[in-house]
């Protein structure tokens, strides 16, 4: 091999090697139960907006956490708890969301878009600062109406 067959062929290696870097994700990696975590404060939030979390909320805060995550009652529960003691302690979910953002795929956060909607729509009463989380949520996501299917 010539000195020029090694250079061509060294280039292209750092040029597969530079590419195959930007594939990686850019976040760390998180694993099942943070981004279910992510999922559930989000959720929380979400309910507590009204500082009431009827049995309505409350019911579909477990099945969506039960259906996005294949989790057990229990299992749902216990996040709901953990979700709720470190949002007692924060300022709000955006960086949950943010965890939600880097870690799930599209069908997935449409997945989210679509149990938060259910959230808000389930007691009947649909406020404003509801209205307002859920596109804060949707714009931190990357979602738009058109992703989901449906305009509102």
């Amino acid at each position: 091999m010539s000195r020029n067959d090694n250079s061509s062929s060294s280039h292209t290696v750092d040029s597969l090697l530079s590419r195959m870097q930007s594939l990686k994700p850019t976040g760390p990696l998180r694993s099942k139960d943070e981004v279910a975590l992510a999922a559930a404060m989000v959720l929380v939030e979400i309910a507590s907006s009204d500082h009431v979390v009827d049995k309505f909320e409350r019911t579909v805060i477990h099945n969506g956490l039960k259906g996005l995550f294949k989790l057990s009652d229990e299992s749902a529960t216990g996040l709901v708890s953990r979700a709720k003691a470190q949002l007692s302690s924060m300022r709000g979910s955006s960086a949950s969301a943010e965890i939600l953002r880097d870690s799930l795929d599209a069908a997935s956060k449409r997945a989210i878009a679509q149990v938060i909607d259910n959230l808000i729509r389930c007691n009947g009463v649909v406020d404003g600062v509801e209205i307002y989380l859920r596109k804060r949520f949707r714009d931190i996501l990357g979602i738009s109406d058109e992703m989901l299917g449906h305009f509102e």
